[in-house]
């Protein structure tokens, strides 16, 4: 029963206007998010995680939040324009409006959805120990980025163009099955994320505490997962025009915000400490450590050579021999050393000239001059008696 006459003009919330609370709901997700992200890059430059994470990162998230941000002010446009009240209450010019502003807002859920994704999939890839676990997470990136093209090629031909944002208004595709079936498939998605992060943490040389600590902060992807199935149960209402869609698709689109922040929540504390020491443990295993990091492993012969940080020095070639070859000249005695054989292949030396040997001594110089000698007729014993 729709009473054109506003029984209650002072309301906020009324039998026949419930934008108000999507109002509210919206921007206490935005004061959450502004501070989550705020709270993230303080955290991560006072714990001096900034030197190991990459600032394409920060960048991921700014463009995130700007979207999710964008989300807001355009639903908060669209309840403004009377979204939430009944549809007899509405003239066509401000269905018009609504219909244009969620559309713009469900434009942005979508690329909000995918970054978090894609950056979820980026930090996997680089936790990664093995070739399978790499093609895995290939392959999981590649069906992200499908479902995203898929989604956002039919919100453009959803509807007669020129005008693809008139769903309750216009000539359109079956728009409830389109939509249950993508729904369907980020669940699916979030749901093989999620499996992709347990399997990779848990096989991690790292101590159960550390590892614990992580799954629990990704149990908020269980959330998100759950969040999308309740977005399957409201969205028949949003998307049946004969069931006053302005009115009934409030649930749906309070859970699409809902999803929206939470995304960008689950993206933040992929960068937080415990997350950190994962990426790093495994970035260190993989790069060669340099400078004075760089020694022997368990002994001074035959492992990596030391590399020392002075500059004059850096440059210079250091040659590794075998500790077997070391032993044997120093026990070698002069005379093998001058007729030794040239060395293995195995045995690596300087390149360095050796020193030329002859096969004879050279001649003596000739003895001095008389005249050169010393007199030494004081050191002579003489037997006269004096």
């Amino acid at each position: 029963m729709c009473d054109e006459q506003p029984q209650q003009e002072n309301a906020l919330i009324s039998a026949q206007n419930h934008g108000t609370i999507l109002l509210m709901v919206v921007w206490s997700l935005a004061c959450l998010l502004t501070l989550a992200v705020v709270a993230r890059i303080i955290v991560r430059y006072r714990s001096g995680s900034h030197y190991h994470v990459p600032w394409t990162n920060d960048i991921v998230i700014f463009i995130t939040f700007l979207c999710a941000l964008g989300s807001i002010i355009v639903t908060s446009m669209a309840v403004m324009s009377g979204f939430g009240k009944k549809g007899c209450l509405l003239s066509d010019g401000e269905m018009e409006q609504i219909q244009l502003r969620l559309y713009v807002s469900t434009l942005l859920f979508i690329l909000v959805a995918s970054i978090s994704k894609i950056s979820a999939l980026v930090f996997l890839y680089r936790l990664a120990a093995t070739a399978l676990r790499k093609a895995s997470v290939t392959i999981t990136s590649i069906l992200a980025v499908t479902w995203t093209i898929v989604v956002l090629s039919g919100m453009v031909f959803q509807c007669e163009l020129p005008m693809p944002w008139r769903i309750w208004t216009g000539k359109c595709i079956p728009l409830v099955p389109f939509w249950m079936t993508m729904n369907a498939a980020d669940t699916a998605l979030e749901a093989a994320i999620f499996a992709h992060f347990a399997c990779s943490i848990w096989w991690l040389r790292k101590s159960f505490h550390q590892k614990t600590l992580a799954i629990l902060l990704l149990s908020l992807r269980l959330i998100l997962i759950a969040e999308s199935v309740v977005r399957l149960v409201y969205l028949t209402p949003a998307y049946d025009r004969d069931a006053g869609p302005t009115y009934w698709s409030l649930p749906y689109h309070i859970a699409t915000q809902c999803h929206i922040a939470l995304a960008i929540f689950i993206v933040c504390t992929l960068y937080l400490k415990p997350f950190i020491k994962l990426q790093q443990s495994r970035s260190d295993a993989l790069t060669p450590r340099s400078g004075l990091s760089r020694h022997w492993s368990s002994t001074t012969i035959g492992g990596t050579p030391y590399e020392s940080e002075d500059p004059f020095t850096a440059n210079m070639t250091v040659s590794k021999e075998p500790l077997p070859s070391i032993q044997a000249s120093m026990y070698m005695p002069k005379a093998s050393i001058a007729t030794a054989t040239l060395p293995r292949p195995d045995i690596l030396l300087p390149d360095k000239p050796t020193p030329k040997r002859f096969a004879k001594p050279p001649p003596r110089p000739p003895p001095p001059r008389e005249s050169l000698r010393p007199d030494m007729s004081l050191f002579v014993r003489t037997n006269g008696i004096l």
